[in-house]
């Protein structure tokens, strides 16, 4: 793990509630140059994966970690 939690401005309020989010498992892009969003400096972007769906909109799901992945764990996959 960090020190601190990140901030990470993400996008995701129009698809999920706060409930939704809170507690959620998911994957992290955190080597990224923190960047000025919204009001405050996001560092990383959350992993997320989209599909069309027959009304025009999107449904949008979090990549989870692999199971049994620790908080904090850093996360590779084989060939990238």
């Amino acid at each position: 793990g960090e020190e601190a939690p990140r901030q990470i401005a993400s996008g995701l309020r129009p698809h999920f509630t706060l409930e939704q989010m809170q507690g959620q498992r998911l994957l992290v892009v955190a080597n990224l140059k923190a960047k000025n969003l919204v009001k405050f400096k996001s560092h990383g972007m959350v992993l997320c994966a989209a599909a069309p769906t027959p009304d025009g909109g999107e449904m949008v799901e979090f990549v989870e970690p692999p199971e049994g992945a620790a908080i904090g764990e850093v996360v590779t996959f084989e060939g990238l």
